[in-house]
């Protein structure tokens, strides 16, 4: 007889709802929880709402990174904020100042190519056509249609 189940379902749904949020894969999870890898997958067969709560919190993490590619690939403003502290010729501290710049990151063109390869698959694809190999190009044969023209004499005559 096989021990009991160590699954509780208002435990480890939001447990694995949380990880999976966080871009915990199915190994690091299951380590998290003390399970084996078999276990968990197990429990994603037996337990429904386990595997949707996992299911939703990897949704979670896909489309945080789908935002911030999608942020890369058209460039985004940032502003950045640095405390400056001044001293006086006696030692004394001065009052910090706030220095905030705005930068501007410029949109990344390997995060475009990603997105638009994936996305507009037939007119960005990468895929390539296959080349004959050098060796091969000195065996290629043309076949022309034959249109009544050549007699068999090689001259392309009709004999007359």
């Amino acid at each position: 007889m096989a021990p009991p189940s160590k699954y509780n379902k208002d435990y480890h749904d939001d447990w694995a709802w949380s990880l999976a949020s966080k871009g915990a894969t199915d190994e690091e999870i299951a380590k998290a929880m003390r399970i084996s890898v078999r276990t968990f997958h197990r429990w994603k067969k037996e337990y429904p709402s386990f595997l949707e709560s996992l299911s939703n919190g990897k949704d979670m993490a896909d489309a945080k990174v789908e935002k911030m590619l999608y942020k890369r690939a058209l460039g985004y403003d940032v502003e950045e904020t640095e405390r400056i502290v001044d001293v006086n010729p006696d030692g004394s501290v001065k009052p910090v100042r706030v220095k905030t710049t705005k930068k501007h990151i410029a949109p990344d063109t390997m995060a475009q190519m990603y997105w638009l390869n994936n996305r507009r698959r037939g007119e960005w694809g990468q895929r390539q056509e296959p080349v004959p190999a050098a060796e091969d190009a000195n065996n290629v044969m043309f076949y022309l249609p034959d249109n009544g023209r050549n007699d068999g004499d090689g001259n392309g005559s009709d004999g007359s």
